[in-house]
């Protein structure tokens, strides 16, 4: 994962949010609501880690890694992590977080693991 994935995470997310939605329309709770916001989480990612605002980065992706996925990170929030362990950080929660979606909604996903319904606009 590179600096700029946070952004290209953010919209693949805005697809995987489409399809549950699709899918899984009257669905409540709070995986749901995660997954439907998760793409705001990243952009948010983008700015904080492009303004060099590493530690609310990671308190952000483990907040999400540990409430809606219940993955226990076994190093502490570093005081000052550094740039690449930011990207290593992002990249396996997202990974985490994308399994774990493709294993609770599969009917919204195809036989890749990529959503159904394509790119568009929100409301």
């Amino acid at each position: 994962m590179r600096a700029d994935d946070f952004l290209r995470a953010a919209v693949e997310w805005v697809a995987i949010r489409d399809a549950v939605r699709a899918v899984y329309p009257a669905e409540k709770n709070p995986f749901y609501t995660t997954v439907c916001g998760m793409y705001r989480e990243l952009a948010w990612c983008h700015v904080l880690f492009h303004k060099g605002q590493y530690v609310p980065v990671v308190t952000r992706l483990r907040a999400i890694g540990e409430g809606a996925l219940n993955i226990v990170f076994p190093a502490p929030v570093p005081m000052s992590p550094s740039q690449t362990e930011v990207i290593a950080l992002a990249a396996e929660v997202r990974a985490s977080f994308r399994s774990a979606v493709v294993a609770r909604y599969p009917a919204a996903f195809d036989q890749f693991g990529r959503p159904k319904t394509r790119f568009r606009r929100s409301a």
